[in-house]
């Protein structure tokens, strides 16, 4: 008794899910584009109260030029595409030719501001993802036949068997081969009510026994557990496109180069250098291709605050084709089933 009383004082608390507020978010990286913003956009007002000179600009703006060139060459590179970073280079370039300085640098930084937002919302819903379905413990409690240690989960093998109790999280994939318990695999399933496990019962990482205790026979650790795939699976979701994001990506492609050949010919019949900085900035399609995505991760990001994992952005687009929801509570066999069946099209509406 008291060998196992002190085995389960050693057992350290599972790790709490990584928070999503911004200052969590905000990594050292994402401090340096913020400076890097506000020192273009403070030299560009410096510039217009005539107390800098214009050299000084000229590197605030080759400071923030260097991010987009990198992007927008390996773009045009590796994806044989003229992105929107190429497009806002050659409008600030023409900007700076022209004598319009001030006028470059703004829309450099709105477009930096813009990206940069962009970047910190796909962290967000990657960050509330993890909140909703709650972190995995990094040490488990093993028995072999030198009595009971603790393992970090790098260190676990199938088939060791891990001790897991009351109020503690199941760090790995298994089945019990000893105790019983009822656990909360919410996380999971989507399943409110906690299940009853005993020997032969399967039991996933990151699920909550709330009484009881299990000896788990360890199948599947780290990278290879459910929980591990439903994080990825979810983390990943912008990358599969909506075909609305996809239509617009395709317009902005066709659009970039359409817009510079209409400059250049403004530019032929006008020769004023100011009018074109105003069209670059007024017919500019990064707005374009920029807006899509955001509402797509915002939304993947919302909906999982609320409790509901989305796979993509595609999956977002059917739900608006979606007449009728199904609602089914079956074991898994009989869920397949429904799946399969006419249940299943009903539910997307079909």
């Amino acid at each position: 008794m008291k060998s196992e009383t002190a085995a389960t004082e050693s057992v350290e608390p599972a790790p709490k899910a990584v928070p999503s507020g911004w200052r969590v978010l905000m990594t050292r990286e994402r401090w340096t584009e913020v400076a890097r913003i506000i020192f273009i956009g403070l030299m560009a007002f410096l510039y217009w109260q005539q107390l800098i000179p214009i050299q000084a600009l000229w590197g605030a703006v080759a400071i923030g030029l260097y991010p987009l060139v990198k992007t927008g060459a390996v773009d045009l590179v590796k994806e044989r595409k003229i992105g929107t970073e190429i497009f806002v280079t050659i409008a600030t370039v023409v900007a700076l030719i022209g004598g319009e300085t001030v006028a470059g640098a703004v829309l450099m930084v709105i477009i930096l501001i813009a990206e940069f937002i962009a970047d910190l919302n796909m962290d967000r819903a990657r960050a509330s993802i993890k909140d909703l379905i709650g972190s995995v413990p990094q040490v488990a409690l093993v028995r072999d036949a030198g009595g009971e240690r603790m393992v970090t989960i790098e260190n676990l093998r199938a088939g060791d068997v891990v001790l897991v109790r009351a109020g503690e999280k199941i760090p790995v994939d298994g089945t019990v081969v000893g105790g019983a318990a009822s656990v909360n695999e919410a996380s999971i399933t989507g399943e409110s009510i906690p299940k009853d496990k005993s020997d032969g019962a399967d039991v996933f990482a990151g699920t909550i026994v709330e009484s009881g205790a299990l000896d788990i026979e360890t199948e599947k650790v780290g990278a290879d557990t459910t929980f591990a795939r439903i994080i990825s699976l979810v983390e990943n979701a912008e990358a599969e496109q909506a075909p609305v994001q996809k239509l617009a990506d395709k317009v902005a492609s066709w659009l970039i180069p359409v817009v510079l050949i209409f400059l250049v010919a403004v530019y032929l019949y006008t020769r004023d250098v100011r009018m074109i900085v105003t069209l670059l900035i007024f017919t500019s399609p990064a707005e374009l291709g920029l807006a899509t995505p955001l509402v797509i991760i915002a939304a993947i990001a919302r909906a999982a605050r609320s409790g509901i994992l989305v796979k993509g952005g595609v999956y977002l687009e059917s739900l608006a084709k979606v007449d009728v929801l199904v609602f089914d509570k079956t074991d898994g066999e009989q869920a397949r089933g429904c799946r399969r069946g006419d249940a299943g099209r009903h539910a997307f509406g079909s």
